[in-house]
């Protein structure tokens, strides 16, 4: 009994420092208790060379739910460069982006845009 013990505990402690070594984005997307939400993103600066990926660029930016949530996502591209002030609408679950498209300003909510022009 005491063997199988040690043994579960060796398990769980094994997991958890697995769970630590995987980045947050990576366990928000499998995390069954986060939900999905569209976000809304303004670009405004440069992308920075991603350190994963050769040709790849990275935007950290402040995203806005339509509740008015804010929260910090980072959106990979193959494009340095959005056209000035775009904006973005990301599908996200926690820190993941699912995807994104580039939408008009008209199309997004109002409250969303003036929180977003604010940052």
């Amino acid at each position: 009994m005491k063997k199988w013990l040690l043994g579960a505990l060796v398990v769980i402690i094994m997991g958890i420092g697995v769970l630590s070594l995987i980045g947050e984005e990576n366990r928000d997307r499998f995390n069954p208790f986060i939900k999905e939400k569209d976000v809304y993103v303004l670009v405004n600066k440069e992308g920075k060379t991603d350190p994963n990926f050769k040709h790849r660029y990275m935007f950290m930016l402040d995203g806005v739910d339509e509740s008015g949530e804010v929260g910090e996502i980072k959106v990979t591209s193959s494009v340095k460069n959005f056209s000035k002030n775009s904006y973005l609408k990301a599908h996200v679950k926690g820190k993941y982006v699912y995807e994104y498209e580039i939408v008009a300003e008209k199309d997004v909510p109002e409250k969303v845009r003036e929180t977003l022009k604010k940052r």
